[in-house]
């Protein structure tokens, strides 16, 4: 049990160590684009842990991986602020908007889905083509708020080009409205059959943070071991309550999910904004997380599919980490020139 946990644990220590040990206290460092890509680097390692299944799960990886939906969130959140820091900084942003994203999405998702098609035809002798067009549901979700995105932009410039508050309030609204309506009428108890409905809540956090950016650095820089140490029993507090009231509909499974995560991500910006991160191996981690995100359970399964079931399951976990971050390496090294090109 000892080697199961200690190769369980192997992945994230490492990663979330060498990230530490080569970053070094430095101001005006938080959310630069070298923070975020490593912060994207390691919440792509916590996500594939949520995702093992019997018989190659482990208490350990449970408990890793249910931090996964406040990784996911975080997703969410970059890239949200990235599209808000964007439209209002550069006049064409708009103009290449859906070129530009199209390409950045769906380019590795098509090469993943090529990936899939092909071990389909190894592991089960057949093939369907509907599977190199299949749309991952967190590609779907970025869609959305790409849609909603475009068209409150497009509102502010003609009717309301000094508005930000408006822009803010419609865009907020948006993600809450879709939100609730998944909870409510899709609902089939795990975030995936509700099309992200909390994780996508990070959406509106990533709007807000770059609004009031220079007030929540300020805030962050203000006693921060003190709000460090509240943080900590706050979001141990919540994480107790959630463990009790998690099935209580709406309140437990929704409200108090959701607030627990805003704990645990205030949490990290707080014990982290001052330093400067990004070193060679967490930038690279960080380049490749979205085809990570996208190609795990792919990997996952074709591993389960190839190894006996009595594998250890420290082991299967860790070759899942090692395959799909190297599937990830390939795949990005051939997408990235094309994306670059059409995005040109």
């Amino acid at each position: 049990m000892f080697q199961t946990y200690l190769l369980t644990l192997l992945s994230p220590l490492l990663g979330g160590g060498n990230a530490l040990v080569h970053s070094k206290p430095q101001d005006n460092q938080f959310f630069t684009k070298d923070y975020t890509t490593v912060l994207k680097g390691l919440c792509c390692l916590i996500v594939i842990y949520v995702h093992v299944k019997p018989p190659f799960d482990n208490a350990l990886q449970d408990a890793i991986g249910s931090f996964g939906y406040v990784c996911v969130t975080i997703f969410f959140l970059i890239s949200a602020y990235g599209m808000m820091l964007s439209a209002e900084r550069k006049e064409d942003y708009l103009h290449n908007f859906w070129r530009n994203r199209l390409v950045s999405l769906l380019i590795p998702a098509f090469l993943i889905n090529v990936v899939s098609f092909c071990l389909d035809i190894v592991n089960k002798n057949t093939y369907t083509f509907s599977a190199l067009y299949h749309l991952n549901g967190y590609v779907a979700v970025l869609l959305q708020w790409c849609l909603w995105f475009y068209i409150v932009m497009l509102c502010k410039k003609k009717w309301f080009p000094e508005n930000n508050r408006l822009t803010d309030i419609i865009l907020i609204a948006g993600v809450i409205v879709s939100s609730l309506i998944l909870y409510f009428w899709v609902y089939s108890g795990n975030s995936a059959g509700a099309g992200w409905c909390f994780e996508r809540i990070g959406l509106i956090w990533g709007v807000l943070l770059y609004r009031y950016f220079d007030q929540f650095v300020l805030w962050m820089s203000k006693s921060r071991l003190a709000k460090i140490a509240i943080l900590t029993i706050v979001g141990g507090m919540l994480g107790i309550g959630y463990l009790k009231f998690k099935l209580v509909y709406f309140f437990g499974a929704y409200l108090l999910k959701i607030i627990l995560g805003v704990a645990i991500i205030l949490l990290l910006f707080t014990a982290t904004s001052n330093r400067k991160f990004g070193d060679k191996i967490s930038l690279w981690l960080g380049n490749i997380s979205y085809e990570v995100y996208l190609s795990h359970g792919i990997v996952m399964a074709t591993l389960a599919t190839w190894l006996f079931e009595n594998v250890n399951s420290g082991v299967f976990i860790l070759l899942t980490v090692l395959v799909t971050l190297t599937l990830s390496t390939i795949v990005h090294s051939i997408a990235k020139p094309i994306v670059k090109l059409l995005r040109k």
